[in-house]
């Protein structure tokens, strides 16, 4: 299963639409961790055949809760904004906290900067921000693949189109 990954919309549709378009034949679901999660209702409207995960942020008023665990293809993975657990400041909370509840996968936003982690098998991806990126130059997101292994690519939007990066 193909993921595409948002993270801080703070109302830019426009930027999700955007990336959207690009992979819009190949993405089978959409994840949001919030900041603006109601953004996430407007492309809702656009693709209502895909499956929408969603946590809230630091800046969402919702009884959408802020942390989850789902399952993508037979990977358990937790959803969070990552303001709860301090990640300007570092990920080990985050780190932790993964390790407690045996989950190998974490996704959170927050800090509007993409990252990668790998360490004793587990992975902590920040898609960063599709709308105000911070010691970025542009705006950010990622793309997943769930098969047996997981798969991942950061993406940029350019002024000329979309490409790949490296975090």
């Amino acid at each position: 299963m193909k993921v595409i990954v948002f993270s801080d919309s703070h109302a830019n549709v426009k930027n999700m639409k955007k990336a959207m378009k690009m992979f819009e034949d190949d993405v089978q679901a959409i994840i949001h961790l919030g900041d603006y999660v109601e953004d996430i209702e407007k492309i809702k409207k656009i693709y209502k055949d895909k499956l929408f995960l969603q946590v809230a942020g630091n800046n969402d008023f919702t009884d959408i809760p802020n942390e989850k665990i789902v399952d993508i293809n037979g990977h358990r993975v937790f959803l969070t904004h990552g303001n709860e657990y301090n990640v300007y400041f570092g990920i080990d909370r985050l780190y932790y906290r993964l390790n407690e509840l045996g989950v190998a996968t974490g996704l959170y936003g927050h800090t509007h900067k993409p990252l990668a982690f790998f360490e004793d098998d587990f992975l902590i991806l920040n898609p960063g921000s599709i709308s105000f990126p911070r010691g970025f130059s542009v705006c950010t997101f990622l793309v997943m693949e769930f098969l047996d292994d997981i798969d991942y690519k950061f993406y940029g939007i350019f002024d000329d189109g979309i490409k790949e990066i490296k975090e």
